[in-house]
């Protein structure tokens, strides 16, 4: 048994070896399926949502699916004839430190600092989440670091508080080096009305700020309100 990380102190899944099918991982829609599903281990999706989600072609996540289920990396449930997936937690482990999820060290500093900022500053946040390039380890110097924050307060306060705090962090250094951040506010209130915008942001994203609602919100709109 061994650990597959997504990133090289971040959220980890156990692999047995040696791995039943050498198929499994030449398909880009595996990697993609296992992203979003350990990224959300408590929602169960169907073929329908993770082919929406992951804009993969419905032949690619088909296979992907089956093979993960030969690995025993995913649990498969059925509501009526429709097949439910969801990632095999027991298999799956996060690092204390959330920021740890972060592929890119040089990263972590700058968005450890705005995380503590917003926790601060703004009132009752219920969920802070890491997204675009900086979350999918792709970023470089002139790269955004672009924060969804969801709070259960009014929400243009809440987005004016946290601008001010984006546009200060963004004249500071970190290492010599300036960051631009990018900090979207939605409420409890406002952010259902949003799912296509939110679900691009939470198919490929790291949750910094956990919450029961934060959850129950990511998976209404990452399986369309199912």
């Amino acid at each position: 048994m061994v650990a597959k990380s997504d990133h090289l102190t971040g959220t980890a899944i156990e692999l047995s070896l040696p791995v039943a099918n050498g198929r499994l991982f030449r398909h880009a829609a595996t990697s993609d399926i296992l992203d979003l599903l350990a990224a959300n281990p408590h929602t169960a999706f169907s073929v329908r949502d993770l082919r929406r989600v992951t804009d993969q072609s419905a032949s690619s996540v088909t296979d992907a699916v089956d093979l993960l289920d030969e690995t025993d990396l995913i649990t498969i449930t059925y509501d009526g004839n429709r097949k439910l997936v969801q990632i095999n937690r027991k298999r799956l482990s996060h690092p204390d430190d959330p920021l740890l999820q972060i592929p890119q060290t040089e990263f972590r500093d700058p968005v450890r600092t705005i995380v503590d900022r917003i926790t601060q500053e703004l009132a009752d946040v219920r969920g802070i989440v890491l997204f675009g390039s900086v979350a999918r380890g792709e970023a470089d110097r002139r790269s955004d670091i672009d924060c969804f924050v969801l709070v259960d307060d009014e929400q243009a306060r809440a987005q004016q508080t946290a601008h001010e705090i984006a546009s200060e962090l963004s004249e500071q250094r970190f290492d010599g080096d300036r960051f631009k951040f990018q900090v979207l506010v939605e409420s409890t209130d406002t952010a259902p009305r949003y799912g296509d915008r939110l679900r691009d942001i939470f198919a490929s994203s790291l949750t910094l700020v956990d919450s029961e609602v934060l959850q129950a919100l990511k998976s209404e709109v990452l399986t369309n309100g199912r």
